[in-house]
C-alpha cells in the first residue's frame, strides 16, 4: 500500500468551509463525509449530530474537521468523549484513572492517525483534574467524572453517543458552553446498554433537530469492506 503524502495545512485565516477543492488529510472523502466535514466546520452550527454504521469514518472525520477548526486558531483544544457503558464504575480496571480509561480511547488514536495527527504528542496524558480543565491539544476522558467540569473554546467529539443513557447525555451536554463545537455521534443500531431504550442519542437528535444551529448528518456507505458491512446488516 502506499505511503499518503503528509499534507501541510496552511492556517492563515479561518477554517475552510467548502472542501471540494481542499485535500482532507489526502483522505478520499465519500458525499455524505464531504457534508458531514463541512456542517463541523459550519460557524453557524454549533452542534452536529451524526448516527452512521460501523467503517463509515465518522470519528476520523469528526477529528479531522476538529482538527482544522484549532489549526485555524478558531478553538482552543479538542475535547474527546466517552462512555464506559458497560462499566460505569472504572475501577474494574486496573491502574490510574488515566490507565483505566485508556482502552476506551482507540478509535480517537486511530482516528489521528488517519488526520496526520500523533496521539503521542498531541494528547494530553496528565493528570485527571488537567484532562477535565482541557489542558493539551486534545484530551481524552469518559464521562464519569464531568461532574463539576466546564468547557469553553473547545470542540467537544461525543463518540459512541448511543451508549450514553438520557442522564449522562444530559449531564454531558450541559457542561458545555456556546463558545464551544458539539460534535455527537454513534450508530443507533449498535447499543451496548443493557437496555438499550435507556440510550440518550436518538432523544436528543430529535430534541435539538429543528434548531437552525444544528446539523443533523448521516454516513451511509461502509468503507471497511464486506465482511464489516455485511455483519452489520444483521438484524437482532
Amino acid at each position: 500500500m502506499a505511503t499518503r503524502k503528509k499534507y501541510i495545512e496552511n492556517t492563515d485565516g479561518p477554517a475552510p468551509r467548502d472542501l471540494t477543492d481542499h485535500p482532507f488529510y489526502g483522505l478520499p472523502l465519500d458525499e455524505d463525509q464531504k457534508a458531514f466535514a463541512e456542517a463541523i466546520l459550519n460557524p453557524e452550527k454549533l452542534i452536529v449530530f451524526c448516527d452512521a454504521p460501523a467503517g463509515t469514518g465518522k470519528t476520523t472525520v469528526s477529528m479531522g474537521a476538529a482538527n482544522l477548526l484549532v489549526q485555524h486558531h478558531e478553538y482552543e483544544g479538542i475535547i474527546g468523549i466517552v462512555s464506559p457503558c458497560n462499566e460505569g464504575r472504572q475501577g474494574f480496571l486496573p491502574g490510574d484513572i488515566t490507565a483505566k480509561s485508556e482502552v476506551y480511547f482507540e478509535p480517537f488514536y486511530q482516528a489521528m492517525v488517519e488526520c496526520n495527527m500523533n496521539p503521542q504528542t498531541d494528547v494530553c496524558n496528565d493528570a485527571l483534574v488537567n484532562q477535565k480543565n482541557g489542558d493539551g491539544l486534545v484530551t481524552l476522558i469518559t464521562d464519569t467524572f464531568l461532574r463539576g467540569s466546564n468547557f469553553h473554546k473547545k470542540v467537544v467529539i461525543i463518540d459512541e453517543a448511543q451508549n450514553f443513557t438520557a442522564s449522562n447525555l444530559k449531564k454531558t451536554l450541559t457542561r458545555i458552553a456556546d463558545d464551544c463545537k458539539v460534535i455527537c455521534i454513534g450508530h443507533l443500531g449498535q447499543n451496548d446498554l443493557d437496555s438499550p431504550e435507556q440510550s440518550g442519542f436518538e432523544q436528543y437528535i430529535e430534541h435539538f433537530r429543528a434548531d437552525s444551529r444544528t446539523a443533523v448528518c448521516e454516513l451511509r456507505t461502509n468503507h471497511r469492506g464486506w465482511i464489516s458491512s455485511h455483519a452489520d446488516a444483521l438484524q437482532f
